[in-house]
């Protein structure tokens, strides 16, 4: 600036015979000067106030910029924790996936295993049943060579199905079901 309010206060005119009124300029020039240091006094205050924004609004800038990192940073975290959850599931469903396939596996071979056992249990039932028979078969035969008067034969229409397995009394011959001793 080329003018400060002391330069305007001092300023002095050359006079001449038909100049101004000298105590009126003086004046005008005091108001001038007065106006004048208080734009002054505003602009410093201005640049100063331009100054401190200028600060904060750096300030706010590298806040803003350390925020962004850090929002990029937790978006990458996020992004790795879900990759990695991910991974982690995947791998928990194929390992639950395989230990469900062994265990089919394993059930599929116990039920092989207990049916193998229940027909070898059948069988084993019928050559119980067929030992029994055959054994039921030479006892009566033997029972007939031996003592044929004691256990005359069974009527052909009887089945041993049929018969009632009690005790035997030497006198009274095995009987149908239903019928007493």
């Amino acid at each position: 600036m080329k003018f400060t309010p002391l330069d305007i206060q001092r300023r002095e005119f050359e006079k001449s015979f038909r100049g101004f009124e000298e105590g009126e300029v003086r004046g005008f020039l005091h108001e001038i000067a007065a106006d004048w240091e208080e734009i002054l006094v505003e602009n410093s205050r201005m640049r100063e106030e331009i100054l401190n924004l200028r600060e904060r609004n750096r300030q706010y800038q590298d806040q803003d910029r350390i925020f962004r990192e850090t929002l990029l940073q937790a978006q990458r975290t996020k992004e790795d924790v879900l990759d990695t959850a991910n991974r982690e599931k995947d791998l928990t469903l194929r390992e639950a996936q395989f230990k469900a396939d062994e265990i089919v596996r394993e059930a599929h071979q116990h039920v092989a295993e207990i049916e193998m056992q229940l027909r070898n249990l059948k069988m084993e039932r019928v050559r119980m049943l067929e030992d029994i028979e055959s054994l039921m078969e030479r006892t009566r035969r033997f029972l007939l060579e031996e003592a044929p008067d004691r256990f005359p034969p069974s009527s052909p229409t009887v089945k041993l199905d049929d018969m009632d397995f009690g005790t035997m009394d030497d006198d009274v011959p095995l009987k149908a079901k239903g019928q007493r001793f």
